[in-house]
């Protein structure tokens, strides 16, 4: 039944994909229909050759509709706009370079299917990157994306607040794991904070206002560790980047009520926040320790190529010796010894793909990084100021996190990456017109 639904979802979506991108009020939505089912992701998905209990960062050769809209705008671009490059900007071509160096682990890996999944998802991962760049290079129409955004932020706040009223004490709204949606909301929340913080009139200030309280109190009401440090963090530096590029005494003065609302938000949270710290598993730091020494084991051992991509879930456990420390108190685990995946996104990388893999990794995120900290300063008298000031807060949250967590890889974070990452590459491209005011931006 799945399978007929997939083929029915295929031959409806991509036709109407197409014909959405003949007219630009269309392509607006057809492009919320690209980031509006991160909401819903596994309900939209379906898994071939799926292997649900492998613990892994994927587990099936999964098909969204997210991927099916998003080719279908791609083709309705090409053909309407001129075929456009593949590889559109440097990050791109650092991103395959990554990809590149991810398939010679498939040489040490036990279950090269295992692996495939994980290039398939970095292949549908690109495809999104692509879709969302052609779209703001054709409208412009950089306010859908961060509206479409704000909806998800919403839409969870208002998931967290049912699920608190149900007596779920972590709550986790519709991700899989409520690390995912506090890494999701810690990218997004500085941006609409730099929107508030920047403009000084429109009623969207407020609006934007709204989504970074929803997005910050989500990502709270996680208690998760990691993402709670790291919020205020990201925040910190978008604050401290507008205030150094676009100055002005009123957003001193909007600091204390902003200050004072979330500072009396996070004493509603105060003793649940105080217990998630005081009462943590001593057995949770552990082993994350243990796990970052195995994975550390599996780099020395296989440094050009790692152990397998997306194979971790095998390496870690008998009868690979990677995982010493279940030798050291054998008491403590049965013959069944199953463990989890380390936390760390980057000890990750190396351990399954190796040094090599692991350099091309971080040097792609590098670049994003240091392609938003140039257009803060280039974008400094533009309208379009707030997105780069707010993505470099986030991704200082979300690298922070990432040392701590590894859900920046699961498919619902991955995306959100992919549509910024794609915003940043457009304005770099374009930062002088947009800086100059020679385009048209909906904003």
């Amino acid at each position: 039944m799945k399978y007929l639904i997939f083929l029915i979802a295929f031959m409806g979506v991509l036709p109407l994909g197409y014909i959405l991108t003949l007219n630009r009020k269309f392509m607006r939505l057809a492009f919320l229909a690209v980031l509006l089912p991160v909401m819903m992701f596994n309900q939209v998905s379906i898994n071939f050759f799926s292997h649900e209990t492998y613990r892994g960062t994927s587990r099936g050769m999964e098909v969204s509709l997210i991927y099916l809209i998003a080719v279908a705008m791609l083709i309705g671009m090409w053909i309407l706009y001129q075929k456009k490059p593949l590889l559109p900007d440097t990050g791109s071509k650092l991103y395959w370079i990554y990809f590149l160096l991810c398939l010679p682990s498939l040489m040490n890996a036990d279950n090269t299917l295992f692996s495939w999944f994980e290039l398939w998802k970095m292949i549908m991962m690109y495809i999104v990157f692509l879709c969302t760049y052609y779209y703001l290079y054709n409208t412009r129409d950089f306010n859908t994306v961060m509206i479409g955004f704000g909806i998800v932020a919403m839409v969870t706040f208002l998931t967290v607040v049912f699920q608190h009223v149900k007596g779920i004490h972590q709550a986790n709204g519709f991700f899989p794991h409520q690390n995912s949606m506090g890494m999701f909301m810690n990218l997004i929340a500085p941006v609409f904070f730099a929107y508030y913080f920047n403009r000084n009139k429109g009623w969207k200030r407020f609006l934007f206002a709204g989504f970074f309280l929803m997005a910050s109190a989500a990502c709270m009401r996680t208690y998760s560790r990691g993402a709670m440090v790291c919020l205020p963090f990201g925040c910190a530096i978008t604050t401290l980047l507008s205030l150094r590029y676009q100055f002005h005494m009123r957003k001193i003065q909007i600091l204390l009520p902003i200050f004072l609302v979330c500072f009396f938000g996070a004493l509603l949270l105060l003793p649940n926040i105080i217990k998630r710290f005081e009462n943590a598993p001593k057995e949770s730091l552990m082993t994350r320790q243990y796990l970052a020494a195995s994975a550390w084991n599996m780099m020395k051992d296989k440094p050009f190529a790692g152990v397998g991509l997306n194979n971790w879930g095998i390496k870690i456990n008998p009868p690979y010796p990677y995982c010493e420390y279940r030798y050291e108190a054998p008491k403590r685990f049965s013959k069944e010894f199953k463990e989890g995946i380390v936390e760390t996104s980057y000890l990750l990388v190396g351990a399954e793909c190796g040094f090599l893999a692991l350099a091309a990794f971080l040097a792609w995120l590098g670049y994003y990084y240091c392609a938003a900290f140039k257009l803060v300063k280039q974008l400094r008298r533009s309208e379009l100021f707030f997105i780069p000031a707010g993505i470099v807060g986030g991704l200082s949250a979300i690298y922070a996190q990432s040392t701590l967590e590894w859900v920046m890889k699961q498919q619902v974070n991955f995306i959100q990456i992919m549509i910024l990452f794609a915003a940043l590459s457009l304005l770099l491209k374009y930062c002088r017109q947009f800086a100059s005011g020679q385009v048209e931006v909906l904003t």
